[in-house]
């Protein structure tokens, strides 16, 4: 991390003691990339190029190369330089002596005592072992209540780290006042957002979701058909009950099994079910959830559209659900790249759409999943990059429309929206590995 600048703020100076508690350095890096606008390809070499230097074994490996590189260049400069032909070279016992000389120093470098976090206490360990969420069965026949989380791993070790995850400038790692220090800082690097998401203004207004003013959204009015005059939205019928953003390598699909997801409550439905829609990123998962009201109790025009939308098939579904994002407040070029919030996209013919629906039964209520691939479009996926730049200085809202292309499913309503605060993606929790 020294090697990388990682420790240090842009003025140069150090910013003191910090204990990086990640053993998976790539997961730290994409972590530390997020702060970035849009790497560009020549950052991206390098950083591979600095991790691999840094690796106890990557980088003795690459040494062999690199030394025998380094001597044939000696060789053509002091051919060049003297006129005669000269042969710059080490002989075989020392160039292996060297190689493994790298080796020893690669694996004997001093190490710092591992720490295992248990209900705020740290005591010691060996080595960092991952977290497995296990769904243990239950005996109640609805899949969505009682879900047991176990925490699985090979050994007792939770959380550990090395020299390469932890430097002390000036200090002595073991004395007894760093220990305390190594705590504090240690329990501030843990801060990771809450599942769900804050709700506004919780959290300082940083980093959490709210219920936009559905005025915000145009759609089709109730003369549309006649003069394609658009009208704000009435309310949404469908409330947000939250919004998760997870980061991991591999987006979650039908993320609706997963026990995490709003913090362990999605089977606490209000109404007769959940809609949620699940934004597969290259980084993560940003997943919204909507309470679905009974159809008696919805307003008759979204009774129409809906009831039509989960027993329609997959080319009826996509045709018909729209997303309207608008950008309340942020930098010039995010308002540039999403557009004026006045056109919503038709996600199906943009994007490939996967669908999860589970109808409501006597044992348990409806789960409604829409999973959006948004790393399948490069459209999409510059718009992202775009929008991910500035993510802590942008609020933005989402609206889920489906269609009205009849007179009695108009005038069009938002179906459910929500709203995205000053998003901080560096403190989003992980998604835990899960097995059903």
């Amino acid at each position: 991390q020294d090697f990388l600048g990682l420790h240090y703020p842009v003025g140069g100076k150090a910013s003191g003691k910090q204990v990086i508690i990640s053993g998976n350095t790539e997961g730290f890096v994409r972590k530390w990339l997020c702060q970035l606008d849009s790497p560009t390809a020549m950052e991206r070499v390098s950083l591979a190029f600095a991790l691999t230097l840094r690796h106890k074994i990557g980088g003795p490996l690459l040494s062999l190369p690199l030394l025998w590189f380094s001597l044939r260049c000696i060789s053509v400069v002091l051919t060049t330089a003297l006129g005669t032909n000269t042969d710059v070279s080490i002989p075989m016992e020392n160039y292996i002596t060297i190689i493994a000389l790298a080796f020893y120093c690669g694996h004997s470098k001093k190490q710092s005592t591992p720490v295992t976090i248990k209900r705020g206490v740290l005591t010691q360990t060996q080595q960092q072992t991952p977290l497995l969420l296990k769904k243990t069965p239950s005996h109640s026949n609805d899949i969505f209540q009682d879900t047991t989380v176990v925490l699985e791993s090979s050994s007792e070790d939770i959380l550990s780290f090395d020299d390469d995850h932890s430097t002390i400038a000036g200090e002595d790692s073991e004395s007894e006042d760093g220990s305390y220090r190594e705590m504090e800082l240690l329990d501030k690097s843990c801060h990771y957002l809450s599942s769900p998401l804050p709700l506004h203004p919780d959290n300082g207004g940083l980093s959490c979701w709210s219920k936009p003013d559905h005025q915000l959204f145009m759609v089709r009015s109730e003369t549309y058909l006649a003069n394609r005059v658009k009208a704000p939205s009435a309310p949404a019928p469908f409330p947000c009950r939250g919004v998760d953003v997870w980061i991991t390598d591999n987006a979650e699909r039908n993320i609706s099994r997963h026990p995490s997801i709003l913090g362990g409550r999605l089977s606490q439905e209000i109404g007769s079910g959940t809609f949620i829609v699940n934004f597969l990123l290259p980084f993560g998962n940003l997943v919204a959830y909507f309470s679905v009201p009974p159809l008696e109790d919805m307003p008759p025009n979204i009774a129409i559209v809906w009831e039509k939308f989960i027993h329609g098939d997959q080319q009826y579904r996509d045709g018909k659900l729209k997303l309207l994002p608008v950008v309340v407040d942020g930098p010039w070029i995010v308002r540039k790249a999403v557009g004026p919030g006045t056109s919503p996209a038709m996600l199906g013919r943009d994007l490939p759409l996967q669908y999860y629906f589970n109808q409501p039964s006597e044992a348990r209520k409806g789960i409604y999943e829409v999973d959006v691939l948004i790393s399948a479009s490069r459209i999409a996926r510059g718009i992202l990059n775009v929008v991910k730049g500035h993510t802590k200085s942008l609020t933005i809202a989402f609206a889920f429309i489906i269609e009205a292309a009849e007179q009695a499913e108009l005038p069009e309503t938002v179906l459910c929206a929500f709203q995205v605060h000053s998003l901080n993606l560096e403190n989003c929790p992980q998604l835990p590995q899960y097995i059903e």
